[in-house]
Formats: C-alpha cells, sequence, structure tokens
C-alpha cells in the first residue's frame, strides 16, 4: 500500500514538474532573449538560458527612450493608489453592510452587486460623460475616481464574507473595553481577515498595473501615459527588434512578480478566527 502511494505520489509530483517547466519556458526564453543582440529573425530554438557575454544595452536603451522611465513611475503611482482606494473603500463598504443594519440594506447590496453585470464597454459613455462634466479627462485624478467607483463591487462582496465570519463576541468585548468602531475594524476585523485583503489587494495591484482600456480612453497627454500604453506603442515601432521588445516586456512585468512572491504568503489560508472564541 505504501509503494502505490510512493508511485502515485512521484508520478503526482513528475507531471507538476512538467508542467511547471511547460510554464515557464516560455517566460525564461523571453527574459534571456531580452540579453541578446536580436534583430529581424528570432532563433529557430527558444534560448532558455542567458548566453554571455550579456547585452544589457537591451534594457538601457528600453529605459532611456520614450520616456519608458517616467511612464514607469505614472504607473507605479496610478497602480499603488488605485490599490489603496479600492482597498479602503471596499473595506469600509464590507463592513457596513455585515455589521450595520438599516432598511433595504439587502436590497442595495443586490443593485450594488449588478453593477459587475454592466460590461464595461457599455458604461464607457457615461462614465465619460460624468468626467467630462467634472473636467476630470486627462487627469489621474478622474481615473483613480472611475476605478474607486467601479472596481469595488466585487471585493466588497468578498470581504463582506469574510467579516461575517469573525465572532461578533470578539467585538462586544473589545465595546466592553470601550473601543470604538473604528478601532474594532483598525484591531479586529482586520488583522484577522489580512490574508484575504492581501490578496485582493494583489489582483486589484496587477490589474491596474496592466490596465490599458481606461489610460487609453481618459488619459489624452503622452507625458501621462502608463506601461502599459507605451509598451503596445514600443511595440509597434520595434516589430523586429525582438531583444528590445522582449527587454521592454520584462521591465513591465517584473514588479508584478515580485509584489506576488513579496506577499505570496499572505494568500488565502484558512482557520484564520478558529478557537478564537471557546464555548
Amino acid at each position: 500500500m505504501k509503494r502505490k502511494k510512493t508511485a502515485a505520489q512521484v508520478a503526482l509530483h513528475a507531471v507538476l514538474i512538467f508542467l511547471a517547466v511547460v510554464c515557464l519556458t516560455p517566460f525564461l526564453s523571453m527574459i534571456s532573449s531580452s540579453f541578446m543582440d536580436i534583430r529581424g529573425v528570432l532563433p529557430d530554438i527558444p534560448v532558455i538560458l542567458p548566453q554571455p557575454p550579456l547585452y544589457t544595452e537591451n534594457y538601457v536603451e528600453v529605459w532611456t527612450r520614450n520616456n519608458f522611465s517616467r511612464y514607469f513611475v505614472n504607473t507605479a503611482f496610478l497602480s499603488v493608489s488605485g490599490m489603496i482606494i479600492n482597498v479602503v473603500v471596499s473595506i469600509t463598504m464590507a463592513y457596513s453592510f455585515s455589521r450595520f443594519k438599516f432598511p433595504g440594506r439587502e436590497v442595495i447590496f443586490n443593485i450594488f452587486l449588478l453593477t459587475m453585470m454592466i460590461p464595461t464597454q457599455l458604461a464607457l459613455i457615461s462614465q465619460y460623460t460624468v468626467l467630462n462634466s467634472l473636467h476630470m479627462i486627462d487627469n489621474y485624478g478622474g481615473v483613480l475616481l472611475l476605478w474607486g467607483g467601479t472596481c469595488v463591487a466585487g471585493n466588497t462582496f468578498f470581504y463582506r464574507g469574510f467579516f461575517e465570519s469573525v465572532p461578533k463576541e470578539l467585538e462586544e468585548s473589545m465595546f466592553l473595553d470601550g473601543a470604538s468602531r473604528l478601532g474594532v475594524l483598525l484591531h479586529c476585523i482586520i488583522p484577522l481577515t489580512k490574508p484575504a485583503i492581501a490578496t485582493s489587494a494583489i489582483f486589484a495591484f496587477n490589474g491596474y498595473w496592466g490596465n490599458l482600456f481606461d489610460i487609453l480612453t481618459f488619459i489624452k497627454t503622452e507625458e501621462k501615459r502608463t506601461l502599459s500604453v507605451a509598451l503596445q506603442l514600443f511595440r509597434g515601432q520595434h516589430t523586429t527588434e525582438y531583444g528590445l521588445m522582449f527587454a521592454a516586456s520584462v521591465i513591465v512585468i517584473v514588479p508584478v512578480i515580485v509584489i506576488f512572491i513579496i506577499f505570496q504568503k499572505q494568500f488565502m489560508q484558512q482557520g484564520l478566527v478558529e478557537g478564537a472564541v471557546k464555548g
């Protein structure tokens, strides 16, 4: 029986390793090719490991040409700001729906969730009209307002389920000790649901980092572009300069991977509040 179990585990691990190699090969090939002077024709066989000497001029040229460094800063600012707004608004709304009882709470919440069913393209005209009337077209404030108003429904629904799983006895004990609603939220609810919040925050950052549709629609000034737009334009200008294109792609994707690696331990964990309340 143990031999069969061991054989099954070996086979499972072999399959997982094979799938990992298949998934990583294109990415490793892109990184390796970004350190090569490739123009006109791609190698017949994908290059998995960089071949010395490393051709770092690709990264230097990408970073210094076409304001790519400026676009990187713009993207970082918008992504971090949008993530913070998303998380703060979603947490406060989810806590209100999970703890406060008011007339029409479920009806309002369900209507709020229905906004998730509206296609982005269908809402574009009304969004543009509203932002234009507020004189917030070609303005980062308009983009952040748009994200804060339309991209929190899913997270609110997500957080509400976790907040409702936190025993109310914990809050009541804090109220007896003189804690306020804000104190309970900051020192009880959020710490206990931190993995869920961190997970959604990472996905929000990833979505904002690669957002192309909103930036193309609401940002007109070239200096205010982000990496997603810059990368598309860069590919059009350097179609056959594969080393440059791969270097630009690596610059765009690496920050997202770094964020994921740093916060991967914060991804979904079960049993966050098990044993917090006895008897």
